[in-house]
């Protein structure tokens, strides 16, 4: 029986699918956090065939919706007591301005702040664990993000690379934030730029960005390969304690924005916090939370 549990959101295609594979044969009971119900289920009898693992399984979850987020969460906590791995890795690139139903801009609600919700909501679970892991994906583009700590974003006109880089900076600041917040506790937040990866999402794009994704392609890298980060950081004993870090190629790197300032990370934080509250997906008095 697998001793560890695992949730992947996104892992129908790409690095998420590679990752969810690749812990499967590392006997990990893997949860699929999933849009795509019947694809997702596809994937499911393609990892069991693969590995083995029959312990793969799928929940519904659409994270341009905070009330979806949340029943993920409680679905979740119903079926396991316990998480050791939480893996934040769906994302978004869009090259239209598109809202929520939330009426949120799609990229910094899927890309950043369902997963924060997410890992607020789960943090009983990891808790649980032995030594609970948080790894949350970000990218090397977040040196381009532009830094606004309200939450949702306020006075920024909509541009796809602009909006995609300054959710990806949300991510890596709220991550560091979250490694302080959870000192002396059994849980380890950490995040991971897998690299230039040839996934769907980079070849689907239009127009110049089309240009630009197969410009990257001598560059680029099988998703197998960029998933090696997360299971790195999912499965290394060596890891234990070491929380608040920025990962690339399965090594601690430094990072690069003025934006990383304890003022600015706690800002994010706080904001965001407080919109959830406000809309009440989280309370400020959950268990969840005591953390804070």
């Amino acid at each position: 029986m697998p001793e560890k549990t695992c949730l992947i959101t996104g892992a129908t295609d790409g690095v998420g699918k590679a990752t969810a594979i690749a812990l499967a044969r590392k006997d990990y009971a893997v949860v699929l956090a999933a849009r795509n119900i019947p694809k997702a289920e596809k994937v499911r009898s393609e990892i069991v065939a693969a590995t083995g693992n029959r312990d793969i399984q799928v929940l519904p979850v659409d994270l341009a919706s905070l009330t979806q987020t949340r029943d993920l969460a409680m679905a979740f906590r119903k079926s396991h007591p316990i998480l050791d791995v939480l893996i934040n890795n769906a994302g978004v690139f869009l090259q239209s301005h598109l809202l929520t139903e939330d009426g949120l801009e799609t990229m910094f609600q899927v890309n950043y702040l369902s997963h924060f919700l997410l890992t607020n909501l789960l943090q009983s679970s990891l808790e649980r664990s032995p030594q609970g892991r948080v790894i949350n994906l970000t990218s090397s583009v977040y040196t381009s993000g532009k830094f606004d700590a309200a939450v949702p974003p306020e006075g920024q006109k909509f541009d796809t690379f602009g909006c995609y880089a300054a959710s990806k900076l949300r991510v890596l600041l709220s991550t560091i934030e979250l490694a302080k917040r959870l000192r002396g506790t059994n849980v380890t937040v950490n995040v991971v730029h897998p690299g230039i990866v040839r996934t769907p999402m980079m070849l689907d794009t239009k127009g110049l960005f089309k240009v630009m994704s197969y410009m990257s392609l001598p560059f680029s890298i099988s998703p197998e390969k960029g998933a090696e980060t997360s299971v790195y950081l999912a499965t290394a004993d060596d890891l234990k304690g070491v929380s608040g870090q920025y990962f690339t190629r399965s090594k601690q790197a430094p990072v690069h924005t003025a934006f990383d300032t304890p003022a600015n990370r706690e800002r994010l934080w706080e904001n965001s916090f407080r919109y959830l509250v406000s809309a009440s997906f989280l309370t400020s008095d959950s268990d969840q939370t005591h953390y804070r």
